[in-house]
């Protein structure tokens, strides 16, 4: 499959639109090669890990976690220039699905509260918030009733209609707008002139984490029972007020420590993320179950290699588990 079909696979599963402004989703390095057959899927770009799936044969890497944030140089020796070595040197792409991933709307970023059956889930942090656009135009003649459903039911377009005067009017999110352009042009054989105005609601967000009720109300320890269950922890620290009883949950994957209060702002009973620090872990106001940076995006990797797999049609798509860095020291 070519790269030039690959990469727009890779924007659609992982909106580069939506990342953070301080991030650097999308490709980290421009491959020579001009097709994959072989797409690899892991959390970090580590030498150790870029050199398996480089020995697996992959064309194209994509990995969560960025090869930067900010350009760095290359005159001195790192696991970064190892890296820039290892790809450059195998012609093959390495593309980074960062805060993308991690802000599509039920992506794998939010399978724990799928995991959990979390309902009335809403997000934990809104990142952006945007409205539709309508795009009207004249048509010469009445759009046929299948053309118009055909329309409708393409990805990101909320309704189609057309007046008694002709003027045909197509509501529709923004990113979506050259596709959708597009596919009127085709449908009747000319480009018409567009006439596009931005809307103010309904506004579609993006963001991170969630927070939802469980089921049914569980005991702390049926809570942590079941936690560590689905992230196949036997131990994972916890700090804050710890509740006799949990009913609402919030979650965020990665480093979602700083959420302690907007969880807390929600009525969650425990925040579920990773990497808590000494100082906010003593003035958190809600019990923050810290699991770990590496146990909920590795699923996430895991998840989303499935979903390139289906969408890649003839390339073969493989998940290259990691290593958890960090490592408890039980004292014998």
């Amino acid at each position: 499959m070519k790269i030039k079909d690959i990469l727009p696979i890779f924007d659609k599963l992982a909106p580069e639109a939506n990342q953070s402004a301080w991030d650097n989703s999308g490709v980290q390095i421009a491959g020579a090669a001009d097709a994959a057959s072989k797409v690899a899927v892991c959390l970090e770009p580590t030498p150790a890990m870029v050199a398996r799936c480089l020995e697996w044969g992959a064309q194209a890497v994509l990995t969560h976690h960025p090869l930067y944030m900010k350009p760095k140089g290359l005159g001195s020796p790192s696991p970064y220039l190892d890296v820039v070595r290892l790809v450059i040197g195998s012609g093959a792409w390495l593309y980074a699905a960062h805060t993308s991933l991690d802000t599509r709307p039920g992506g794998p970023a939010f399978w724990l509260g799928e995991a959990l059956g979390l309902t009335g889930s809403r997000l934990l942090e809104v990142e952006h918030g945007r409205a539709p656009i309508e795009a009207s135009f004249y048509a010469d003649k009445p759009i046929e009733r299948e053309t118009a459903a055909v329309w409708a039911n393409h990805p990101g377009i909320h309704s189609v209609s057309q007046s008694r005067a002709g003027e045909v009017r197509v509501v529709c999110d923004e990113a979506a707008w050259n596709e959708v352009a597009g596919g009127i042009e085709f449908s009747l054989g000319k480009r018409p002139v567009f006439y596009l105005r931005s809307l103010t609601a309904p506004t579609a967000e993006v963001g991170f984490g969630e927070v939802g009720d469980l089921p049914e109300p569980l005991s702390w320890d049926a809570f942590a029972d079941l936690l560590g269950g689905l992230i196949d922890r036997d131990a994972f620290m916890v700090c804050g007020p710890q509740p006799e009883t949990v009913s609402r949950v919030a979650y965020c994957g990665g480093s979602g420590s700083s959420l302690a209060d907007k969880a807390a702002r929600a009525g969650a009973d425990v925040l579920v993320t990773g990497d808590m620090k000494y100082h906010p872990a003593v003035e958190t106001p809600v019990c923050v179950a810290d699991v770990g940076h590496f146990s909920l995006e590795e699923e996430m990797m895991r998840r989303f290699a499935k979903e390139l797999e289906d969408e890649l049609d003839g390339v073969a798509v493989r998940f290259f588990p990691g290593d958890e860095p960090m490592r408890f020291v039980v004292r014998k």
